[in-house]
């Protein structure tokens, strides 16, 4: 087992956090969150990323866009991905990270989604409203890396995911040798002991794996050249956001919105979300199927915004990649996103010297 991993914070963001009323807090991250982006601009970019489509899957409407869009439609399509970053530590080493790395075959198991699966049958809900891209697996042989490459797995948050397979434990072995979980302390929490309200969208037991795999984080955390995770809390309290700096741009990745334009509602085509926007005043919508802490969703959801920074495709939308991506699709009528930005790619993944997967 490897030495605990050493990250060093993000600059400025922890200040305003504390600070106790939200409306001053918010003032306070728009500023914290520029500064941050320039001094994690300034190291240079990550060595590597590449985005890999892993599953298709209906979603409550009501919740996509917190109830702004219009549509008779009772789901949107979301296309979950997976990002593999590499990055360069403070030691100098290559390392790979694995972010969002769903295993949706268990990922069912979630009571809302076991609950859909009996209300439409397995057929209709895993192979009608459902498509799989691709396994984690299959995405990583693609790339050329072995499960002994991964040093590390993340996650925006926990809702869905069981990590018994992944990284062992309940009697199922590990199917990365090596890697840990990287996690809030305050998501790690809540999985670990959920209210009923957050409950329905955990997978019973997927969070019990081995201690010595867990890495707690307490707040952002710069990995490396080029890479961060944000604690970007509200859709569940210990959230968080990948963010990936290249040459060009910087990349912003969560489940806080569902689309580009939950940031940019103003933008949207969407029937209703641009009307919402204006009649409510806010600059963001989010997507609201918790609604533990949302005025912290808001308040993470512009700073995603701020960090990211304008696309470079089109600089009327911010550079943010929804983890699970609105999809168009035929069940989903009047809910197709108004731009999907290309996914985050960049640099060459290679796999890790052959001492380290000896490791």
């Amino acid at each position: 087992m490897n030495t605990s991993p050493v990250f060093r914070p993000l600059p400025s963001l922890a200040g305003a956090r504390a600070e106790p009323i939200p409306g001053l807090r918010l003032q306070k991250l728009r500023r914290a969150a520029q500064d941050a982006r320039e001094a994690f601009v300034k190291e240079g970019p990550v060595a590597a990323v590449a985005t890999c489509e892993l599953v298709t899957f209906p979603y409550p409407a009501p919740f996509a866009f917190s109830g702004a869009a219009l549509s008779p439609a009772p789901y949107v399509m979301l296309t979950h991905r997976m990002q593999v970053v590499q990055f360069v530590d403070r030691e100098g080493t290559r390392r790979t990270l694995l972010f969002n790395p769903s295993d949706y075959e268990r990922g069912v198991l979630a009571p809302f989604y076991r609950a859909l699966r009996e209300r439409y049958g397995a057929f209709v809900s895993d192979k009608v409203m459902s498509t799989r891209h691709g396994s984690v697996q299959s995405h990583l042989a693609a790339l050329g890396l072995t499960p002994a490459d991964v040093d590390y797995l993340a996650f925006d948050h926990l809702h869905i995911q069981d990590l018994r397979g992944w990284l062992g434990g309940d009697g199922m072995p590990a199917y990365f040798p090596r890697a840990r979980l990287l996690v809030q302390r305050s998501e790690w929490e809540v999985a670990a002991e959920p209210h009923p309200m957050q409950a329905v969208w955990l997978v019973p037991g997927g969070v019990d794996i081995p201690r010595e795999r867990v890495v707690l984080l307490d707040g952002d955390v710069w990995l490396g050249q080029g890479a961060a995770l944000l604690s970007t809390p509200g859709h569940t309290r210990g959230n968080m956001s990948l963010a990936v700096a290249t040459s060009r741009e910087v990349f912003v990745t969560s489940e806080n919105g569902v689309a580009t334009e939950s940031y940019t509602p103003l933008q949207s085509a969407i029937p209703g979300v641009r009307r919402f926007a204006e009649h409510m005043g806010w600059e963001v919508v989010l997507n609201g199927n918790t609604r533990e802490d949302s005025l912290d969703q808001y308040s993470s959801m512009v700073v995603e915004k701020l960090f990211a920074g304008t696309s470079s495709v089109d600089g009327a939308f911010v550079n943010f990649h929804p983890s699970s991506q609105l999809t168009a699709h035929v069940m989903a009528p009047g809910l197709s996103p108004t731009i999907v930005l290309p996914a985050p790619n960049f640099g060459d993944v290679r796999p890790s010297p052959a001492s380290r997967r000896a490791a």
